[in-house]
């Protein structure tokens, strides 16, 4: 084989390696810039997020958290310690303060649990997909006020 034949291999190895290395870079550098799944919370719901997060909600939320989403006591929409020392769950249709929190905690404490030590509340991580808890968070958004969607917006 020439001398020549054997730089132009080379060459083209070369030139192989650095653009399958951009293509890595470019495909790395989309996907950094999509953002967590939080951040498909500041989108506006659509209604297939709304309707399959009900059903998700009414699977694994509503039980504690009531099927209207008013939480365990009407008259505690924050929650509050029931008799026996644990909590009550609170209220996700905007009368409690759920809605006063960030995407990003909401969608952390759907997915990990609460961060307060003595909460019952514990994370979906192992039950529900990332896009499920989005659903399902889309689906407790859409039941908030007005007012409370669009104050929440300002505070993401």
């Amino acid at each position: 084989m020439s001398t020549n034949t054997h730089a132009t291999r080379r060459r083209k190895a070369l030139l192989l390696g650095w653009g399958i290395l951009l293509v890595l870079l470019t495909a790395g550098g989309y996907l950094a810039f999509q953002g967590t799944s939080a951040d498909a919370l500041n989108q506006p719901p659509t209604s297939n997020q709304i309707a399959q997060g009900r059903q998700i909600y009414q699977q694994n939320c509503a039980a504690c958290h009531g099927v209207q989403a008013g939480g365990q006591d009407h008259k505690q929409p924050k929650g509050g310690i029931q008799a026996d020392g644990t909590q009550l769950a609170p209220a996700l249709n905007g009368a409690g303060h759920a809605w006063h929190h960030d995407n990003t905690l909401l969608f952390n404490t759907v997915k990990n649990g609460s961060v307060a030590s003595d909460s019952p509340m514990q994370g979906f991580a192992g039950r529900l997909s990332d896009d499920a808890i989005v659903s399902v968070l889309q689906y407790i958004k859409s039941l908030w006020p007005a007012a409370i969607r669009t104050r929440h917006a300002m505070n993401r």
